[in-house]
């Protein structure tokens, strides 16, 4: 799961971001469908409440029968059945109660000045084709306990609302949804006058139109997020790659300002911590070069005046005590650069580099040899490059008696492999092989090695060309160390233009 999640800031961003925003979105969605849904509602049911109190009042304030004549009549007022029977549509039914809408019903009815015993309410959705064949509106079993040859009371419906003539039945295949809002209330005789009203629900289509400008809004919010986190991490990039490069060269390595304030602020620390840098390597170089200058002459002083010693094995041990002196000054002032070589880089086929290294240690003897060789260009400092790898050849021999070099290319790699028959090495020797002075024979004699700069000091330059070293024991006996380096891209073939005539 995690390989799947994206490590870049502005890809980390746009997902927070998209999934926040889609859950805002998808909130907002359904409040505003919910909050459409209750206008809708309250748009529906106040007209058909404020109808049904209108009549209501009338129809309490006359005694019988005079209230059923009153009802008969009909005071047409818009959408709307009315009748007055013994029982109400809503509890003979069985439909569910509306206490919501019941409330709003008692509150117009005290308001109106109407004295009523109970109230009901229902309100449901309808598919208008659904309503029975004879008409909308009340049937027989909304008065129980009435004499069956007493007509239906009060038919009042519109076209508007029934979708044909009043009292009619729906047009055939009409599928259109309606709500129905059913309306009683309780005289103090016991009976119940009632109200139906049927009103075109609002068209599905605003719900998909809201739906899609909540999508719209999504797009824009997110490709504003996603924009700004690409200038963000611009600059993030380019501060990334020039810390890497920092220390690399003589310069200091600095990036354009540019961006927000705490990213500008950023920028310019790190431009300023790299000046520093810069001018401490430099006051490094020049320190040890006089550090070196000062330690040789009297080095080359001590060797001249033991060339007269006696008797002659001393003088051979304390020449050699001077030579392994020189040679680990030399190292350490090589290790204190950290390839920090003025040579100019420049792309070449490294397989020559190692031939030639081979044949020069083939003319003096040496045991090493090249198993493999093949083209790999790179783009490297070659006198530098060469020291690490005499610094490895060398290790090759003194610990494992022979040196096999082979060059490869895989894919966008430049392998260079130099193997021996050496012991190799432990595991905790091996994690820490090229850490300064440390060496895999614990003796720690001159005999066996240098002082443990070698391989510190070949992985400081091979890391200096962009690449890494890799440090593996061999199967059934041996060591086997292998230069990692970027192969360097064929420059681009440029097409001559016309010549003139």
């Amino acid at each position: 799961m995690k390989r799947l999640l994206p490590k870049s800031i502005p890809g980390q961003l746009a997902l927070v971001m998209a999934a926040a925003l889609l859950i805002a979105t998808l909130v907002n969605f359904v409040l505003l469908l919910g909050e459409r849904h209750r206008a809708s509602v309250i748009e529906q049911s106040v007209p058909a409440i404020a109808r049904f109190a209108d009549i209501a009042f009338e129809v309490f304030e006359v005694p019988p029968p005079l209230n059923e004549r009153i009802v008969i009549s009909g005071r047409r007022q818009g959408p709307g059945r009315y009748q007055l029977a013994a029982g109400n549509p809503i509890d003979n039914r069985g439909l569910e109660r509306d206490l919501a809408l019941e409330d709003q019903l008692r509150e117009a009815l005290v308001s109106a000045g109407v004295p009523a015993v109970d109230v009901r309410a229902s309100s449901r959705i309808v598919r208008r084709s659904d309503r029975p064949p004879e008409g909308f509106g009340f049937d027989a079993r909304d008065r129980p306990g009435s004499p069956p040859e007493r007509p239906m009371l009060g038919h009042v419906m519109v076209g508007s609302a029934g979708g044909g003539p009043p009292g009619g039945p729906p047009p055939a295949g009409d599928t259109r949804e309606a709500r129905e809002i059913l309306l009683a209330a309780q005289l103090s005789d016991g009976r119940w006058f009632s109200g139906f009203s049927l009103s075109p629900e609002p068209n599905r289509g605003d719900g998909v139109l809201l739906a899609a400008s909540t999508f719209v809004t999504f797009v824009f919010v997110l490709g504003a997020a996603l924009l700004v986190a690409r200038q963000v991490s611009r600059p993030l990039r380019d501060l990334a790659e020039a810390a890497a490069r920092v220390g690399a060269a003589n310069q200091p390595e600095e990036v354009p300002v540019q961006g927000h304030g705490d990213v500008r602020q950023t920028l310019e620390a790190f431009n300023a911590m790299s000046r520093r840098v810069s001018q401490l390597l430099n006051e490094k170089d020049v320190m040890l070069g006089a550090l070196g200058h000062d330690l040789r002459t009297p080095l080359a002083s001590l060797r001249i005046r033991l060339e007269t010693m006696e008797p002659e094995a001393e003088r051979h041990k304390a020449v050699r005590t001077i030579e392994e002196a020189g040679q680990l000054l030399e190292d350490i002032l090589q290790l204190s650069r950290r390839g920090q070589s003025r040579e100019p880089e420049r792309t070449m086929d490294v397989s020559v580099l190692v031939q030639d290294i081979v044949e020069d240690y083939a003319d003096t003897g040496g045991p090493v040899s090249l198993k493999e060789i093949g083209k790999a260009p790179v783009a490297c400092r070659p006198v530098l490059f060469g020291r690490a790898l005499r610094n490895l050849i060398d290790n090759a021999v003194t610990y494992g008696g022979v040196a096999r070099v082979s060059v490869s290319r895989m894919d966008d790699q430049i392998h260079v492999r130099i193997e021996d028959d050496g012991p190799g090495m432990s595991a905790d020797v091996l994690a820490t092989a090229t850490d300064p002075f440390v060496r895999g024979e614990v003796s720690r004699s001159r005999e066996t090695g240098g002082a443990g700069l070698g391989l510190t000091l070949a992985d400081a330059i091979v890391k200096a060309h962009g690449g890494s070293l890799r440090m593996q024991n061999t199967d059934p006996r041996g060591f086997a160390v292998t230069i990692v380096l970027p192969a360097a891209r064929p420059a681009p073939v440029q097409t001559p233009g016309p010549t003139a005539a």
